[in-house]
């Protein structure tokens, strides 16, 4: 990894091209997320094994406060990546907004505990002094920081990503093997919290000071990306709290195991592309004066990478949570089921955030974000009365009016119809149907024993249910891969995707060569 440079400074006419910049950013990040996700995995293994769904209900709740109040800090800071200048004042006023939002924060938090006793969760008052701290913690990151990601510079970005996340997966691990308590993951979060701050300022130092004096440039943007951000957090996770509040805390943890495996191959993976797909298009309008080519390739790339990866874990949910969890998180595979092939075609959500946040329409986004929350809440409130599978079929139906709402607002972005995200995938949806085909087909020759029920009964089944596990993964895999190079030839080899796969394949094979 290079030493950091002067942050703020732009891309020279000399170095390398932006589509060049976009491609090692995106391989950097994407790289850095699959490994996280390798962690989050291993981590989900073993504290699954370990805790009960009580437990993972209170930790599903602690989560979702802690990454909320990531999310308004990084909202704040967003706007430093679209001004077209940066002066010091810029960087105070907004370390300055930072530190009042997470003091707010705290004395919010603080003041919550009747309002849980409320809602008839009263477990999670012991949580509130953890909370107060991650909020104050979060306040003081390095303005310097996102500056980095604002140049493209995405190697301490996926340092930051990758540090934090063994750091938590070690300390999570251990802690939860001692104690056999939600506290391990409450202590290793709040450590992990304190690992980011430290990062953010080694590879990005400055001497903050308390100013607003650029407060007008900071809250025309930031006021309405805010609202934005915190909008779209709870969209995410308002099945999650409702389902807590309504059918107790047990159904919320089995609902967090499922949930975490979806988000893990969907948002998760699409979050470090993400963080690469605004700055590119950001970077494209400044300097091309336009954005849509991006915008349209971004969606085809995220769609050829989320679509099969989700679509192939609910073909294998019940072997997964079998061999993940365990045996007594089997319920949790209906989550998947439903929630993952919807939730990979919602991630184009993440380009039209982007492409909002670009054009300066965060007031839109923030509306049509409240609409869809208005939603997901109701449905899921509505599917919560008929219990736990309800619960989930409601949260699908938000699913499917959040896909609708994407592609309305894609069509301001790009240069196609309704659909045309969709269409413009059509190869990695063909090949996904063909995937889904093979793989049923594979589960047919077992017979009728591969039905939900099978193989569960004892651990001297687990060896065989990992053989059928394998065979399906690596079937589908296959058919997946050359379906979609056969497609491709057959329409004249377009640039896209597969041309972007193969290109850092080629380049990590020469890469490789050179190394031996």
């Amino acid at each position: 990894m290079k030493p950091p440079v002067e942050p703020g400074a732009t891309i020279a006419p000399g170095t390398p091209d932006h589509s060049a910049t976009l491609t090692r950013g995106a391989a950097t990040l994407f790289a850095s997320g699959v490994f996280s996700q390798f962690l989050g995995v291993l981590t989900l293994v073993v504290t699954a094994r370990l805790l009960t769904p009580t437990d993972f209900g209170i930790i599903a709740y602690f989560i979702i406060a802690a990454a909320f109040l990531e999310i308004v800090q990084r909202a704040v800071s967003m706007i430093l990546i679209r001004q077209p200048e940066i002066t010091d004042d810029h960087l105070n006023t907004v370390f300055t907004m930072q530190v009042l939002l997470g003091v707010f924060s705290a004395l919010l938090i603080w003041a919550s505990a009747p309002l849980m006793t409320f809602f008839g969760l009263a477990e999670l008052t012991s949580l509130i002094p953890a909370l107060c701290f991650i909020a104050i913690a979060s306040s003081i990151k390095s303005t310097r920081f996102p500056l980095l990601e604002r140049d493209l510079r995405f190697g301490f970005i996926a340092g930051e990503e990758t540090t934090s996340r063994i750091a938590y997966t070690l300390m999570a691990i251990s802690l939860t093997w001692i104690w056999r308590d939600y506290w391990a993951i409450v202590v290793a979060s709040v450590i992990t919290q304190v690992i980011r701050v430290i990062w953010s300022f080694s590879v990005a130092p400055m001497r903050p000071r308390l100013t607003l004096r650029c407060w007008h440039d900071c809250i025309d943007v930031s006021s309405w990306s805010l609202g934005a951000q915190i909008t779209q957090f709870l969209i995410n996770n308002m099945p999650q709290i409702v389902i807590g509040s309504m059918l107790g805390l047990a159904d919320a943890g089995i609902f967090r195991v499922g949930y975490r495996l979806v988000v893990l191959f969907t948002s998760q993976i699409i979050g470090p592309l993400e963080r690469v797909v605004y700055p590119s298009l950001a970077n494209a309008s400044r300097t091309q004066g336009s954005s849509q080519e991006a915008f349209e390739r971004a969606n085809a790339i995220l769609l050829g990478i989320i679509v099969p990866a989700s679509v192939g874990m609910a073909l294998v949910a019940n072997h997964l949570i079998v061999v993940v969890a365990g045996y007594q998180w089997l319920a949790a595979a209906q989550v998947i089921w439903v929630l993952a092939p919807l939730k990979a075609i919602e991630t184009l959500q993440a380009n039209v955030r982007s492409a909002s946040y670009v054009e300066g329409s965060t007031k839109r986004l923030f509306l049509r974000n409240t609409i869809l929350l208005i939603a997901t809440t109701a449905l899921t409130v509505l599917g919560s009365n008929y219990g736990f599978t309800g619960a989930i079929l409601g949260s699908g139906a938000a699913s499917l009016f959040a896909i609708g709402l994407a592609l309305i607002m894609a069509k301001d972005f790009g240069t196609g119809g309704f659909l045309a995200p969709i269409l413009m995938a059509w190869r990695t949806f063909a090949s996904t149907f063909a995937m889904l085909l093979a793989v049923l087909f594979v589960s047919s020759a077992y017979g009728s024993g591969d039905a939900v029920g099978w193989a569960y009964e004892t651990a001297e089944d687990l060896p065989l249910l990992r053989i059928r596990f394998s065979v399906k993964v690596l079937v589908g895999v296959f058919v997946y891969v050359g379906t979609h190079l056969l497609l491709w030839r057959l329409a004249g080899k377009p640039k896209g995707f597969e041309s972007l796969a193969l290109e850092l394949a080629a380049k990590l094979k020469r890469k490789l060569s050179k190394a031996a």
